[in-house]
């Protein structure tokens, strides 16, 4: 009886299972061709291998970037390892160093945190002001102090400070995590399929198993 109910299971998953793994497998290899595909419509290139060595020369990127980025030298981005790759130690890379050179502390070092610092700048610029014209009300203060940031010919060093901030936000980190989220979705659905298509390698080889054991000729003692 026993023996029955075990050759009728492995009959039940000895179809189930591969029938399963064949969708995961087709799943996996649908998600990769569509990475695949909309990476190809950005085409995005990796850096020549020249281009890698001068800017590890310039310092815009790490020797231990570099190193990562040459076997990938010259090439269309057409996958997700590729994809991390490129966000990770080339627009990160090059996120980091503009912060740097910006004076931009390690811990401000994001859109939110650069944001937060142009805003502490603004409080003290406001304050300047104030005590240069005290004849001002806190709205005509406000309002002066838009004007001197957005003027390149000010005299404030606060105002230029702020400005600056105010770029590296929108050009550097608000583009460069635009980017890098695009790249990063992209790895993530190429992740997915890859994990899709081994679950259903490893669905069809156990089921594949179980149907030989459960159609297999019963073998009498």
């Amino acid at each position: 009886m026993a023996d029955s109910v075990y050759r009728a299971l492995c009959r039940v998953f000895g179809v189930v299972l591969p029938a399963v793994g064949v969708g995961a497998t087709i799943g996996g290899l649908f998600a990769h061709r569509f990475v695949a595909k909309q990476l190809g419509s950005e085409d995005i290139t990796m850096p020549s291998g020249d281009l890698i060595d001068r800017e590890v020369a310039s310092a815009l990127i790490t020797a231990e970037d570099a190193e990562i980025l040459a076997p990938h030298a010259g090439a269309t981005l057409r996958n997700g390892p590729q994809a991390r790759i490129y966000a990770d130690n080339y627009v990160l890379a090059h996120m980091k160093v503009a912060a740097e050179r910006a004076g931009v502390p390690e811990d401000k070092a994001t859109y939110a945190g650069v944001g937060d610092l142009a805003a502490e700048l603004n409080k003290e610029l406001k304050a300047e002001l104030s005590d240069h014209h005290p004849e001002m009300g806190p709205g005509e203060v406000s309002g002066l102090a838009r004007m001197e940031v957005q003027d390149p010919e000010t005299e404030y060093d606060l105002a230029r400070k702020i400005n600056e901030l105010y770029s590296l936000r929108s050009e550097n980190f608000f583009m460069g995590n635009s980017i890098r989220g695009m790249l990063l979705n992209a790895y993530g659905w190429w992740l997915i399929g890859l994990i899709a298509r081994i679950a259903g390698a490893g669905l069809i080889g156990i089921g594949t198993l179980l149907g030989l054991a459960g159609f297999g000729k019963r073998r009498w003692r």
